[in-house]
């Protein structure tokens, strides 16, 4: 039985412990339980602190920390799909792939559970309003949460499993990208296993992840602002 080459190993391993010092300690419970309290009371936007520290640490653990591995086994970030596409074959898949998925997302949007767990950053909902300015400000953190997942799943996981065991990498990504949408409404979880493995393939074959982060963002974006209708919230000036 051939033996798995090392930078394999490094990866598998280093996304157990990435993955669970982000849920132990990056999560915005764990701030507002043990760090909130060293902010300055005069710091703008307390209530979303929690939101900007979960963005932060999943920059830090999901982009941050695999630099440094990759540095260390001496790969540049292009060989992980940092690079802008090279080829642009099957990209309208991913503007097909939005279309598809709006109508679940207008249909997941009417679900008590959805609303609920929408926008992602509940904190920025104020009474029956939203802050229009604090909104735009929150994206911009959303923005790092999904640029940093789509450099972790669909390139440091992908592109370094893919070099030794082929487009078998996709499923193995899938699976612990499933995993973390737990908890969250079922058709998003269901979802997550389609879009993950369309993702996949897709940058694998444009070797780039970034024209995901695009379409993951606009969806994002999209489940945000239609909670936001749905729950008759406004927003304000």
């Amino acid at each position: 039985m051939r033996s798995l080459p090392g930078e394999a190993v490094v990866v598998l391993l280093s996304v157990s412990v990435i993955l669970t010092v982000l849920y132990y300690f990056g999560r915005p419970d764990f701030f507002n339980a043990n760090l909130r309290q060293y902010v300055p009371a005069d710091w703008p936007l307390q209530r979303m602190h929690g939101f900007f520290y979960f963005a932060i640490m999943c920059t830090v653990t999901r982009m941050f920390v695999p630099w440094v591995l990759m540095a260390l086994m001496r790969r540049g970030l292009s060989q992980y799909g940092y690079a802008l596409p090279s080829r642009f074959e099957f990209a309208w898949v991913y503007l097909l792939l939005f279309l598809v998925v709006v109508p679940f997302i207008a249909y997941a949007a009417s679900l008590p559970s959805f609303q609920y767990r929408y926008p992602f950053g509940r904190e920025i909902v104020v009474g029956d309003t939203v802050p229009a300015w604090d909104f735009v400000i929150y994206q911009a953190f959303y923005l790092f949460v999904f640029v940093s997942g789509e450099s972790f799943w669909r390139g440091y996981i992908l592109f370094g499993l893919y070099r030794y065991i082929g487009y078998l990498a996709i499923p193995v990504m899938v699976i612990p990208y499933v995993m973390v949408h737990f908890g969250k409404p079922w058709p998003e979880t269901f979802g997550a296993i389609l879009t993950g493995c369309v993702l996949g393939f897709l940058a694998i074959r444009h070797r780039s992840f970034w024209l995901g982060v695009a379409i993951h963002y606009a969806a994002a974006i999209s489940m945000d602002l239609l909670a936001i209708h749905q729950r008759g919230l406004l927003f304000v000036w």
